[in-house]
Parts: structure tokens; C-alpha cells; sequence
């Protein structure tokens, strides 16, 4: 019942462990996974095995942190069926693999001029992660943090969760992954060793460019891959954190910088804003607030892509809000969600997902959790001037979650889950997906 408890309370208490994706103290984490998935109209494929070890060790006045994904996966060819399998280091998680993977780059996710039946490829980039983490943290004095690293993950103020690290048991897109460009790895949707000075930056997705099209990332952790320093106070009566950070990809020719801050002077009220890439014409701004305490809280949260820049069609901002309370009485734990995106381009119209979440624990072993979401996505007026695309809107998304946690011991957590995910893209090509599997958490 205590870790069960624990893991409510995290829900409710702010989203430290939802979202952190690093371990929040020393300590050794095992996650082992194994799935299975497939179209709603095809055979069940094995997924195959990954495990995930991390680690943190606190020595004196430094951190050191690791993570690190094995998996045995199987392939797939453009039918979908198993090719083989192959043993090394993942970024791809339980998510992407119930599609399968793009048989040609030609192609992105609901393109009119794929295959109609092309692979039931669904958006799967912006589930991508990384197959490991390193960071190196030195606290020269109390409160003071001078870190390096490709996953601090250092962030202000909340915003819609993206999911857990990569194979952990809600390893899912919480917002019902209506974009593509959010890439968690540094900040950019591009090969992290190849990055260049400005590609940490988001690009705005526009209807058409993935089969459903809204969602635009928020900029609420201001040191991700790269060389940070912060300021992190916390006391009983304040809360106090300004940072800034040297994003990957940084040249002396075309410097940026993310900011990020966040004060709490009371108990139940925290407000924080962030910049990512600052002096950069392309800078995305977020600015978050959290409202409430013990049974009630209020998450609201504004944010805005390529904020300066020149270009007549390339911002776009969202807003949403959510709300974490515990049902009096019980000990059901409920987080309703909302978030509405707009466009710069005025032939795009708005975009909107909703979702919730509910929470309870059976008993003092057994946990439920169920999350369920539904996004609209943004639609291009210009596609009624043609024949061939009159017919098309922003397309949708609906996903559905449930999942049993048992803690066999102290030390030990498995987790069963099913997850069924309906897609109707902007073109109207429906996709339905199953995936299911069982993770196996140690705490060393």
C-alpha cells in the first residue's frame, strides 16, 4: 500500500515522478519489458525484450547518473510480419513498435501519396527517446548546481506529461500524440550527433506534414542535452529555482541560451517561465502555474513556438490546463486535461486534445490506472480548393490505457498493460493498433 501511495501522491503532488525521467535520488532501477501488438485487423507480433538499467550515486559534492537500453527486438517488414530480430541499444519504445517502422523516408505518417494500407504507419516520431543518458552534476555550494550532460532534465512549472523513461510501465504520449515534432532526446527532431547550432529548436508542424497535427511542444525544461547551471532553493515556506543552459548544438557564431525560473512564495501557489533559445529569432517561450495543495490542484500552462521570428506562417501557440484532485472519501485520484493549440498561418484552424486520467489502489499490493485522450487535429482551409483533398479535416486520435500494478515486494513492481490507440488521419485513412506487455521493475 506505501509505494502505491507513493505513486498517487507523486500524481498529486506535482509531476516529479511522472515526468522526471532521470532518478530523483541515489539509488539502482531495473526495468525489464516484453510486448506484444498489432493492428486491430492483423496477427499479434512479438515485440520482443528490453531492459533498462539506471543508476545514481551521490559522492560528496557531485552526482553521476547513467542509463542504459538493451533490447532484443524484432524487425519488420513493409507487411508488418517478424524479419528477425536484433540485440543493442533502443530508442524506440512500446509505442513506435505497435506500428511497426517506415519502409521508406519518402513517406511521413497519413502522406496522400503513400500506399493507403502503407504499413499502418501512425506518428511515431515523437515517441523517439534515447537508447542511454549520462549526466555529471557538481554542487559546489548548498542550493547550487553546475551540471553536464545529454538528459538533465531540468525543469520549471508543469505541463501536459509526455510519459515516463522509455520502457517504464506509462511509457506513452499523455497528450494523444497529435504532432511529430517533439523529439525528448535534446530537443530536436534530429540525430543527436549531428546536431548544428539552432536544430535543438521545435519546428511548427503544419496539416498535412503528419497524419494528425496540432500538438506543439512546451518548453518547460531549460536544460536537457547540455551544460547547465541553477539555482535551487526549497524551504518550508519558499521554493525558489533560476537557471539557465548551453543547449546542444551551441556555436560562438550563433549562440543560444535557455532561461528558465520558477518561484513558489506560498504553499499552494507556483509560477514559472522558460525561454529556449534566447537571442534566436526562433525562441519558444512557456510560463506555468500550479494552484492548490492536499486534494486539489490546478495546472495551467501557456506556451509559444518560433516566438521572433520574421516568417509570416512559422508560430504557433497552446494553451491548457489540468486538474489533479483525490474524490473525498477515497482514495481515487482523478487529473482531467485539456489544450488548445493556434496557429500563426491563418488557413490553419485551432487544434485541441482532452484526457484523464483515474487512479486508485485496490488493495495494499494492487494498483489500477486508466488513461484515455482525444485529439482533434488542426485542418488546412486551402484543401477545399482541390478535388482530391475537399473532403479532408484535421484528423483525430483516440487512445485508451488501462493498467495493474502489483508490488511483489519492496524492492520489486510488475505491471500489466494494454493499449489501444484509433487514428483517422487528415486524409481520412483510419488506423487502429493494440499493444500490451508486462514490465518488471527492481530497486536495488
Amino acid at each position: 500500500m506505501k509505494k502505491i501511495l507513493t505513486v498517487l501522491s507523486a500524481v498529486i503532488f506535482g509531476t516529479a515522478v511522472a515526468s522526471a525521467q532521470v532518478l530523483s535520488s541515489q539509488q539502482m532501477k531495473n526495468t525489464a519489458w516484453i510486448g506484444f501488438g498489432a493492428p486491430i485487423d492483423g496477427s499479434a507480433t512479438f515485440y520482443g525484450f528490453t531492459d533498462t538499467f539506471q543508476a545514481r550515486f551521490d559522492r560528496g559534492n557531485f552526482t553521476i547518473e547513467g542509463m542504459l537500453n538493451w533490447s532484443f527486438l524484432a524487425n519488420y517488414d513493409n507487411e508488418g510480419d517478424v524479419d528477425n530480430f536484433v540485440f543493442g541499444t533502443s530508442n524506440g519504445n512500446p509505442l513506435s513498435l505497435k506500428y511497426g517502422t517506415r519502409g521508406s523516408s519518402s513517406y511521413h505518417a497519413g502522406d496522400n501519396t503513400a500506399p493507403t494500407n502503407y504499413n499502418n504507419q501512425a506518428n511515431v516520431s515523437n515517441t523517439i527517446q534515447d537508447s542511454y543518458y549520462v549526466n555529471f552534476i557538481w554542487h559546489p555550494k548548498k542550493n547550487f548546481d553546475i551540471g553536464v550532460g545529454t538528459k538533465l532534465n531540468w525543469q520549471v512549472g508543469p505541463a501536459p506529461r509526455y510519459g515516463n523513461w522509455l520502457w517504464e510501465s506509462d511509457a506513452h504520449v499523455r497528450q494523444g500524440g497529435f504532432s511529430t515534432s517533439y523529439d525528448d532526446r535534446s530537443g530536436g527532431a534530429v540525430q543527436t550527433s549531428s546536431e548544428t547550432t539552432g536544430s535543438y529548436k521545435f519546428n511548427v508542424d503544419k496539416p498535412g506534414s503528419a497524419d494528425v497535427v496540432g500538438f506543439i511542444p512546451y518548453a518547460n525544461k531549460y536544460a536537457k542535452r547540455a551544460l547547465g547551471v541553477r539555482y535551487n532553493y526549497n524551504s518550508k515556506d519558499l521554493k525558489f529555482q533560476i537557471g539557465a543552459a548551453i543547449p546542444n548544438g551551441f556555436n560562438t557564431d550563433d549562440p543560444a541560451v535557455n532561461l528558465g525560473i520558477q518561484v513558489a512564495p506560498v504553499n499552494w501557489l507556483s509560477i514559472a517561465a522558460t525561454l529556449e533559445g534566447a537571442f534566436e529569432e526562433k525562441a519558444n517561450f512557456y510560463s506555468g502555474a500550479t494552484i492548490g495543495a492536499k486534494n486539489f490542484i490546478l495546472d495551467l500552462y501557456i506556451a509559444a513556438d518560433s516566438l521572433f521570428s520574421d516568417a509570416d506562417d512559422d508560430e504557433a501557440y497552446g494553451l491548457g490546463a489540468a486538474i489533479n484532485f483525490i474524490i473525498p472519501n477515497t482514495k481515487i485520484n482523478l487529473r482531467p486535461e485539456i489544450g488548445l493549440n493556434f496557429f500563426e498561418n491563418s488557413h490553419y484552424d485551432f487544434a485541441w486534445y482532452t484526457g484523464a486520467e483515474l487512479s486508485f489502489a485496490i488493495n495494499n499490493k494492487t494498483g489500477f490506472n486508466l488513461w484515455g485522450s482525444w485529439a482533434q487535429g488542426s485542418k488546412d482551409d486551402r484543401w477545399a480548393d482541390y478535388k482530391v483533398s475537399k473532403d479532408w479535416n484535421g484528423g483525430h486520435v483516440l487512445n485508451l490505457r488501462p493498467e495493474l500494478t502489483y508490488d511483489f515486494s519492496k524492492n520489486t513492481t510488475f505491471a500489466v498493460y494494454a493499449d489501444f490507440e484509433q487514428r483517422t488521419a487528415f486524409d481520412g485513412e483510419n488506423r487502429k493498433c493494440w499493444s500490451s506487455g508486462v514490465f518488471m521493475t527492481y530497486i536495488f
